[in-house]
């Protein structure tokens, strides 16, 4: 009785074990970061919407999240708003306590198929009330009816604002109605001349939201054309979104495969590699990036920061540049949109999407630019090497 007793303790354990093994961690997550300079919209009716929270404890739970938990969740944007200096040099810090408070309040909406993105409302000369009404997550699913809503407070104060506006309306109605066909005509003019005259305000202001959004536009135009500074390497996804690259798929970057691969061993780690390894990843940017001699007294103070962001399969789905000087940013990114498909990274025997972050240096031995002080993400292992994949996969 015993011996049954203990083993049945051994496989409570061992299933307790497995379940929170399965539970995300912030430094596996892959981020993609974006900004906009004006209020966040839903990009999907499917969606439920959840004030994020700072600091540590987790989140409070809601109904609305409650209902989708077991729906396939496929983006969770957490939206943010910057308007300071301190906002902007905290950022990190502050949305790691946000992300880490949902983990662990509700982590079964982290997926493996499931996006992460931060989005920052970042307009130094905006409404920063109205931002701060919209900031917190939107959690996208698919799947089953769309459950009720927690709308952000500037959505209702707006519903508000028009149910307001109408309550008067249907009380001048409901006197009118003892009146004189005459009284009712003089009102009804009345009420005609308060029409024009409202919609003459509205087409002002919809003039003025057009002629902003028209200097907005023509502002991130000249953003795109000018060169982003360099980012600190401790702190991860603070790329602008002016530098951002989309790669079209080439021959060199045709998918492997059109889903997760799956490796012998179960227990199998990769970090993601170029080629056979580092001294690949050198000898292709030596070459890709070639050095004249009246170039390689400049090419000392050269420095360009290179995030890429890989697939499952080792092709590269977004890449950004960042660098003081904006011609040798450019070559930096005719150089990246050329590579070959990475090897994908591995964890737990299965290929994931990560991220790789390098600094890109003149080497005197090397006579040209490689890449140095190389992250990946989420964090390899210590036992955790490049390895090709005949030893990995049948």
């Amino acid at each position: 009785m015993k011996n049954f007793s203990n083993l049945f303790l051994a496989l409570f354990l061992f299933s307790c074990i497995s379940i929170s093994a399965q539970a995300p961690v912030f430094d596996d997550l892959v981020f993609e970061d974006d900004s906009i300079t004006s209020t966040y919209r839903a990009t999907s009716k499917h969606f439920v919407y959840a004030k994020a929270k700072k600091g540590t404890g987790g989140m409070e739970k809601i109904s609305s999240l409650d209902s989708i938990r077991s729906f396939e969740v496929t983006d969770i944007v957490l939206v943010f708003s910057e308007t300071t200096a301190a906002s902007i040099a905290n950022r990190y810090d502050n949305n790691k306590e946000r992300w880490e408070n949902l983990l662990s309040t509700y982590p079964e909406l982290f997926q493996f198929n499931t996006n992460y993105k931060n989005l920052c409302q970042c307009n130094t000369g905006g409404d920063a009330e109205l931002f701060k009404k919209m900031n917190g997550f939107y959690v996208y699913f698919k799947g089953g009816p769309e459950p009720k809503k927690e709308t952000p407070v500037a959505v209702v104060e707006k519903k508000v604002e028009e149910k307001k506006a109408e309550e008067p309306k249907k009380t001048e109605e409901k006197k009118a109605e003892p009146k004189k066909n005459e009284e009712k005509k003089e009102e009804k003019k009345e009420e005609k001349v308060v029409k024009e005259e409202t919609k003459k305000e509205e087409k002002k202001k919809e003039e003025k939201v057009v002629t902003e959004e028209k200097k907005v536009e023509k502002q991130e135009e000249k953003k795109q054309e000018t060169t982003a500074t360099v980012v600190p390497d401790e702190v991860l996804g603070e790329e602008p979104e002016t530098n951002t690259n989309t790669v079209k798929p080439t021959s060199r970057q045709k998918a492997k495969f059109t889903t997760p691969k799956r490796s012998k061993d179960k227990k199998a780690c990769r970090p993601p590699c170029y080629e056979n390894g580092d001294e690949d990843l050198i000898n292709y940017f030596v070459n890709a990036i070639e050095i004249t001699k009246k170039e390689k007294k400049k090419a000392k103070k050269w420095t360009s920061t290179v995030t890429l962001i890989l697939n499952f399969d080792g092709t590269v789905k977004k890449f950004m540049v960042t660098g003081p000087d904006e011609v040798f940013n450019k070559r930096v990114n005719g150089a990246v949109g050329a590579m070959n498909a990475w090897n994908p990274a591995v964890k737990s025997g299965v290929t994931i999407k990560s991220q790789v972050k390098f600094n890109l240096k003149f080497d005197k031995s090397k006579k040209g630019m490689i890449p140095t002080e190389i992250n990946f993400t989420p964090r390899p292992g210590p036992k955790c090497v490049c390895v090709p994949d005949s030893e990995l996969f049948d």
